[in-house]
């Protein structure tokens, strides 16, 4: 067993298989895509109340005596922790961590830091990796910036150009996000034909 061990440690890190970690970057972005489109339909739920109570509304989202019209019905969507999640699987399948057995030598701990997905996106397809990282980066900040804020309105209601702000935001990062998932897609499609299976990439 200790040999086994041994000859983990002293083989040379493999370059991860970019077919499965590309597949898995997909179904991510995927599920955060329809998360984003929950999200943008609750923000768009919230606006048309406000505009079939117009007429009680002095301002959208609060009633003539100033109190908050609640929405009671409206889902939060954006449930705390799901972006965290997200950037964590993203980041262990573009930079996953060294093998057990070969975090001992820091040669080979530097040598399984520079084989990684990451690095291969960066050769093949850096404008796919930049599109995807900006996409990424633009959703976790405006998530981050706007969580609270949106699950309060959705039951408490908001001021009409606030609310038409984070309407307008969410779609924007929810388009980047789609555009780049379609571009992932695409790419997967035409290197990777359906059927062929597991294994180290040529």
């Amino acid at each position: 067993m200790l040999h086994k061990v041994s000859d983990n440690a002293n083989g040379t890190p493999v370059w991860p298989n970019m077919h499965e970690a590309l597949m898995e970057l997909h179904e991510i972005l995927y599920e955060w895509c329809q998360a984003a489109t929950n999200t943008s339909e609750a923000l768009e739920r919230l606006r048309s109340q406000h505009l079939t109570r117009r007429s009680t509304v002095s301002v959208c989202g609060f009633n003539n005596a100033g109190t908050p019209i609640r929405v009671p019905f409206l889902k939060i969507p954006l449930k705390a922790g799901y972006v965290e999640a997200a950037q964590r699987d993203i980041e262990e399948i573009m930079r996953p961590s060294a093998p057990l057995a070969q975090r001992w030598s820091s040669a080979k701990r530097r040598q399984a830091a520079r084989r990684t997905l990451l690095g291969l996106m960066r050769l093949y397809c850096a404008d796919l990796l930049e599109e995807f990282e900006g996409a990424v980066d633009a959703r976790a900040s405006w998530m981050l910036a706007n969580r609270e804020e949106v699950n309060k309105a959705l039951q408490e209601g908001l001021r009409s150009e606030r609310l038409e702000y984070l309407i307008q935001e969410a779609a924007d990062t929810a388009a980047q996000l789609g555009s780049a998932r379609e571009h992932l897609s695409l790419l997967i499609r035409e290197n990777y034909p359906m059927g062929l299976t597991g294994g180290q990439d040529a």
